[in-house]
C-alpha cells in the first residue's frame, strides 16, 4: 500500500508557481509604436528622458523625484555645484526666488543665474545640503540644491534650467525655432498619436486582405474588372481586362504580401539596430580617448574616506535635546544668524 501511494504521488503533475507581477512586467510598461513612427517616438523619449545629466562644468542638474518630509514622492530638479573640501555650511549663502538663484561660497559667487521659466518653482519648500559623492572618479563635496516643482505646474524641466543655457558665447540662441515647452498636454498628445503595430505573424499565417496590394487593376485603362489566369499559351499568370484588350503580367511573390511587408520591416529594423550599435561603439571609443588625453583626474579637492567618521548619531528625548541646545547656546557654539 505504501508503494502504491508513493507511485500515485509521483504521478501527480507539478503545481505551477504563482505568477508575480514582476515576472510579467519586470521593467514597467513600454510603448512600441508602428515602424513608421519609431524614429519620432525615440526622439521624443530622448528629449523627455529624466535620467539625462545636463553638465555645464561649474554645475550640473538632473530631473527626477525626491521624497519629502511626509513620505510622498515629488518631482524636483537636482542642482549640484562642486565645492572645495574645506567649505562648511556656515560659509554658504543662497538667495532663491522664482526668477533668480544666487549662491555665494565664502564670499565668492558660484551661481548667479536667471531661470529660463519663472512659473514652475516652489521657493518655500526647496532646500540645499552638502554631501560627499564621487564626481569624475574623485570623492568631492558638492552642494545639492533640491528645487521642488509646484503641484499645479504642468511643465517638465527636461530642456533648460537657466536662461544662459539657451545662448552661445556670442549671444546667439542655441535654437531659434525652439519647439513648444515640455508639458503634460504635449506628452499626452504624442502618446495618443502613436499607433499600435500589426502583430508579428509566423510564416504559416497568411493575411486575408491583400487585393489592393496585389495590384488587381488593369495597367492599361485602370479598370478593376480583370481576371488573373494562366492560359496554355502563357508562360506565367497574366491579367486580362474585361473592358479593354490590354494584357499584362500579374504580380507574383513567393510570400503573401502581408508577410512580405513584415519581412521588409524586420530587415529595416535589423539594419537600424546595427547602425545604432556602431554609433554606441564609436561614442565609447571617443570617451575612452578623451579620458586618455585628460590623464589622471585632479585630486587636490578630494575628500578622504574617513570624512565625518568620528561623528555619531545620538538619540535624545525632547527634554535632553532642549538641555543640550541651551548649553551649546550659552557656550557660544551655536549662533543665530539672520539670512
Amino acid at each position: 500500500m505504501a508503494a502504491s501511494s508513493s507511485s500515485k504521488a509521483k504521478a501527480e503533475p507539478p503545481v505551477p508557481p504563482v505568477m508575480k507581477r514582476s515576472m510579467l512586467a519586470p521593467h514597467g510598461p513600454q510603448l512600441r509604436p508602428q515602424y513608421e513612427q519609431e524614429e519620432e517616438w525615440q526622439e521624443f523619449c530622448e528629449r523627455t528622458d529624466a535620467s539625462k545629466l545636463h553638465d555645464f562644468g561649474r554645475y550640473w542638474w538632473t530631473y527626477g523625484r525626491d521624497e519629502d518630509d511626509d513620505g510622498f514622492l515629488r518631482e524636483a530638479v537636482f542642482l549640484e555645484v562642486p565645492l572645495r573640501k574645506d567649505i562648511e555650511a556656515k560659509q554658504i549663502r543662497a538667495n532663491l526666488t522664482t526668477k533668480h538663484l544666487q549662491i555665494t561660497v565664502h564670499g565668492e559667487s558660484v551661481i548667479d543665474e536667471d531661470f529660463e521659466d519663472p512659473k514652475w518653482l516652489n521657493v518655500s519648500e526647496s532646500y540645499w545640503e552638502i554631501e560627499v559623492k564621487e564626481v569624475k572618479q574623485v570623492r568631492r563635496k558638492v552642494l545639492r540644491y533640491v528645487l521642488y516643482i509646484l503641484m499645479e505646474s504642468p511643465k517638465y524641466i527636461t530642456q533648460w534650467l537657466f536662461l544662459s543655457e539657451k545662448t552661445e558665447d556670442d549671444g546667439r540662441f542655441v535654437d531659434q525655432n525652439e519647439e513648444e515647452e515640455d508639458n503634460i498636454d504635449d506628452r499626452l498628445r504624442m502618446i495618443a498619436k502613436m499607433k499600435e503595430p500589426e502583430p508579428h505573424r509566423d510564416a504559416d499565417i497568411w493575411f486575408s486582405e491583400t487585393e489592393e496590394e496585389e495590384e488587381r487593376w488593369c495597367d492599361g485603362c485602370g479598370s478593376t474588372r480583370i481576371v488573373v489566369m494562366k492560359k496554355h499559351t502563357d508562360s506565367k499568370y497574366m491579367k486580362y481586362c474585361n473592358d479593354c484588350p490590354f494584357v499584362s503580367p500579374a504580380k507574383e511573390t513567393s510570400l503573401p504580401t502581408g508577410l512580405m511587408k513584415q519581412k521588409d520591416i524586420d530587415e529595416k529594423r535589423a539594419r537600424k539596430a546595427r547602425l545604432k550599435a556602431r554609433k554606441e561603439e564609436a561614442k565609447k571609443r571617443m570617451q575612452a580617448e578623451k579620458e586618455r588625453v585628460a590623464g589622471e583626474p585632479d585630486r587636490t579637492e578630494e575628500v578622504p574616506e574617513d570624512f565625518n567618521k568620528s561623528e555619531k548619531t545620538r538619540m535624545y528625548t525632547d527634554e535632553e535635546f532642549n538641555d543640550v541646545l541651551t548649553k551649546a547656546l550659552r557656550r557660544g557654539e551655536i549662533k543665530w544668524e539672520d539670512y
